[in-house]
């Protein structure tokens, strides 16, 4: 398929300021992802302007002067539509402007999710926020010693503070449903990544860190696929999901190169870039590798088949433009009818297990009565509704 080229209009050039750009112009920007962008719609006002970069040419959009949520949803439209040469950015050193914004927007939608649904888990709701903030800086591309070092230690807090796994799993997954905009892939499957290296195959504190930071890393190579392809709204093409398919190969690289310079990855860690589209019994990308690396030589590692199941439960969760989101269970029938293929048995036993205690133990919870004002969940025994001190909730009594 012919993908649409953008054009700035004569009309947009004489009302908005375009900015010739040279090669070594670029390294002064930083692109911004459309989901985070998109909570621009949430303020009222920004200290940083706002770019389509077209081609060589930068496009000056939005800027403190003239911010509107028309402007933004204009953003959002031309960047949804199948542009091979437009993307969102700011400064470079105003990255840091538009990060603080998300970040306050992300607590306050956090805040108002937890008012609203009393069964969330406060504790897990903490720590994605700590791995997503880690996941952000991975996901800018560019890997330092010091994004490694964040991101050791937002795993390392996973980790410490581990949850029990249904809880965890629950409140992840009702949160994507209630306000898919707080969603944050890479740092959803580091957790889940980590509650299953942990908790439900008891790997030891280094084992189940790097299994999270696996999950963290998992998609930094997407970072180097065309914006055209990466943010395209529809189903690939053939010769598009070849191109999307490299994302593991240049995550892979990109790591190793980090490594050499010096940044605190294990190079089992970055494998997992490399090897979290294999599938267990084969027929996945890129080497069609099989099995486990304990017990063959061309095996899949152990990180690697623990982010597989972490991925897809993840992936399946969100809502795509060529998919509506699904819900625990649902995720869990879609992931049934090809686990004898794609995931080690030994793990994904373990994790349906949990899922589906998760599930029950959600739906026993919703049908309590709860104290909204306190956050209470009360019993009814013989005498009536009595509150519970064994089970804690997000509110303090």
């Amino acid at each position: 398929m012919t993908q649409d080229v953008y054009r700035i209009s004569k009309s947009i050039r004489e009302k908005f300021k375009v900015f010739p750009l040279k090669p070594e112009d670029l390294s002064r920007l930083t692109n911004v992802g459309l989901e985070h962008f998109s909570y621009l719609k949430e303020v009222t006002s920004i200290n940083f302007s706002i770019f389509f970069r077209v081609n060589m040419e930068l496009l000056e959009f939005i800027t403190p002067a003239n911010f509107s949520h028309e402007l933004v949803e204009r953003i959002i439209v031309a960047r949804n539509k199948d542009y091979q040469n437009l993307d969102i950015c700011v400064r470079g050193l105003d990255y840091p402007k538009f990060q603080n914004l998300v970040d306050s927007v992300r607590s306050k939608k956090i805040t108002t999710l937890l008012e609203k649904d009393p069964l969330l888990d406060r504790k897990t709701m903490q720590i994605f926020g700590n791995l997503s903030g880690a996941s952000q800086m991975i996901v800018r591309g560019g890997i330092s010693a010091n994004v490694a070092q964040q991101a050791k230690k937002s795993a390392s807090q996973l980790i410490d503070n581990l949850m029990e796994s249904h809880v965890a799993i629950g409140t992840l997954s009702r949160m994507v449903l209630a306000d898919a905009t707080l969603y944050d892939h890479s740092a959803s499957v580091a957790m889940l990544a980590g509650i299953i290296g942990k908790n439900l195959m008891g790997l030891s504190k280094d084992d189940a860190e790097r299994c999270a930071r696996g999950g963290l890393y998992h998609d930094v190579g997407k970072t180097c696929v065309p914006s055209n392809i990466l943010n395209k709204p529809g189903k690939f093409t053939p010769e598009e999901f070849e191109i999307m398919k490299t994302h593991t190969t240049l995550g892979y690289e990109e790591l190793m190169r980090a490594i050499e310079n010096g940044a605190p990855i294990e190079e089992e860690v970055a494998i997992v870039t490399l090897e979290h589209h294999e599938r267990f019994c084969g027929g996945g990308y890129p080497m069609g590798k099989s099995g486990r690396r304990e017990e063959r030589v061309d095996g899949i590692s152990l990180y690697a088949r623990v982010v597989t199941i972490a991925d897809v439960y993840s992936a399946l969760l969100m809502k795509r433009v060529y998919k509506e989101a699904y819900d625990q269970k649902q995720t869990l029938d879609i992931m049934r009818s090809s686990a004898d293929r794609d995931y080690d048995p030994a793990i994904w036993k373990k994790f349906e297990k949990s899922v589906d205690r998760s599930n029950v133990h959600y739906k026993e919870l919703e049908s309590r009565p709860v104290d909204t004002s306190k956050g209470r969940i009360f019993f009814m025994d013989e005498d009536g509704f009595r509150p519970s001190n064994s089970i804690k909730t997000n509110k303090s009594s």
